[in-house]
């Protein structure tokens, strides 16, 4: 199995990748948007430039040896290359254009221009003249290197940014990651005090993600404490009544004064020991691991109607009728057993105690999934029903009757977190209503 990776480092891996990524579509973007910026800005700049060199030479209409002068002087002054083409076909081009360059310049159409020249370039613009003017073209150029010598510096400018905003995002992603996660230290102390015995459960308040968490493992705290009682209350339980039978029975056997035992005493003993035996089995069932448990599901519908077919068969002159809305394949998170004890005991309480006819209720609500069993019998008293409901007090489980029936369904409720009501039915008799709540 792959040993699994600390969060903090996978979060920061993922971080510095992403962010490195991020810095070079940044870096990229950028420097297509200078590029851009800076393109527009020579267009408008080179314009500028035409338009003023064009308008000199078609005010003045100088003779070709002053257009030369003319561009020796713009070619000192601005560092450009300048081509004029006369509508009579001569050309006149500054020093720095060799006769390779000029038939291209010569070639291209009005517009932005670009030439290739090995490792440099020339990028410029070219102007056509008027109907009146001498002039058949104005052409200005200016060397590519030149421009990336003075853009190298805003290229550095940016890189420097770049990587410093880098810096600042890794060391965000670094400050989120850390405060982010810092609850979980307050977890794994809350898990050491826990192990340690210096607390019963983990705090419950904690992040929303790990919230759902934490509640199940409390849950789960929960439960195994409730079995360990019900172990120690049944151990209890069973000791004192093993010991007590034991007691009757040693005191026949010891009695010197009457060889052998009569028969009475005899029966009395067989009698002691088959009570004893059905508290044995009775107690020992009682001790299995009941519950919620985790991925358990059952058929609440199909149980109850397996429950009822078995009680009309022991109560044949009472009616058991059932009220639902849910589909027979609704499932719901419980274990089996506890369910059908849980309706066993329901009804078989119903049928004890009802005059003629039961009513089974089964619905889900907002509050979970709902039981109510309704009979016409004498009802149960609200000192009876606090009782039954008081979780502190136990009844007598060796007495038939009501008793042992609520006081199991209490158990296999507070479980399963379900909560019991008794209240009058509309017929005068007793109405239990149970609910369970949805799994947290």
């Amino acid at each position: 199995m792959t040993a699994q990776k600390s969060i903090r480092k996978t979060v920061l891996q993922y971080g510095i990748a992403f962010s490195l990524l991020y810095f070079l579509l940044i870096f990229f973007s950028h420097t297509y948007v200078i590029e851009q910026l800076s393109n527009e800005s020579r267009k408008h700049r080179l314009d500028k430039e035409v338009e003023s060199f064009q308008t000199i030479i078609e005010n003045e209409v100088p003779t070709p040896d002053e257009i030369g002068s003319m561009i020796d002087r713009f070619q000192l002054l601005l560092e450009h290359a300048l081509v004029v083409e006369m509508k009579d076909g001569s050309i006149i081009a500054s020093s720095n254009i060799d006769q390779t360059t000029l038939r291209m310049v010569s070639r291209k159409p009005a517009g932005f221009v670009e030439i290739s020249q090995g490792a440099d370039g020339l990028l410029g613009l070219k102007r056509g003249g008027g109907i009146d003017s001498p002039l058949s073209s104005v052409t200005i150029l200016e060397m590519e290197s030149g421009l990336a010598e003075r853009s190298s510096g805003a290229h550095l400018t940016l890189l420097a940014a770049s990587a410093l905003l880098l810096v600042v995002l890794l060391a965000l992603v670094g400050t989120t990651t850390y405060l982010a996660l810092k609850p979980i230290e307050h977890i794994k102390e809350d898990m050491r005090r826990l192990q340690s015995g210096k607390q019963p459960r983990l705090n419950p308040d904690a992040p929303e993600e790990f919230s759902p968490l934490i509640k199940q493992f409390n849950n789960l705290l929960e439960l195994a404490s409730r079995r360990l009682d019900r172990h120690r209350r049944l151990n209890s339980d069973l000791s004192h009544m093993v010991k007590t039978s034991i007691s009757a029975n040693l005191a026949i056997l010891s009695d010197t004064g009457s060889l052998p035992p009569s028969r009475d005493d005899i029966e009395f003993m067989a009698s002691n020991l088959k009570d004893l035996s059905r508290s044995l089995n009775y107690r020992m069932s009682k001790a299995d691991i009941s519950g919620r448990q985790m991925g358990q599901t059952c058929l609440p519908i199909e149980i109850a109607n397996n429950v009822i077919s078995v009680m009309e068969k022991i109560f044949p002159d009472k009616s058991f009728r059932i009220n639902t809305s849910l589909p027979n394949n609704f499932s719901w998170p419980m274990e089996r057993q506890d369910l059908s004890e849980l309706f066993g005991n329901l009804l078989e309480n119903g049928g004890k105690w009802s005059q003629a006819e039961i009513d089974v209720s089964i619905s889900q609500t907002d509050s979970g999934l709902t039981i109510e069993v309704a009979d016409d019998g004498p009802g149960i008293t609200p000192e009876a029903a606090s009782k039954v409901m008081d979780r502190g007090s136990r009844l007598d489980e060796t007495v038939s009757g009501f008793g042992l029936g609520l006081s199991i369904v209490s158990e296999i409720l507070e479980d399963n977190f379900g909560r019991m009501n008794i209240g009058p039915s509309e017929t005068g008799g007793a109405r239990i209503t149970v609910v369970l709540p949805f799994p947290e």
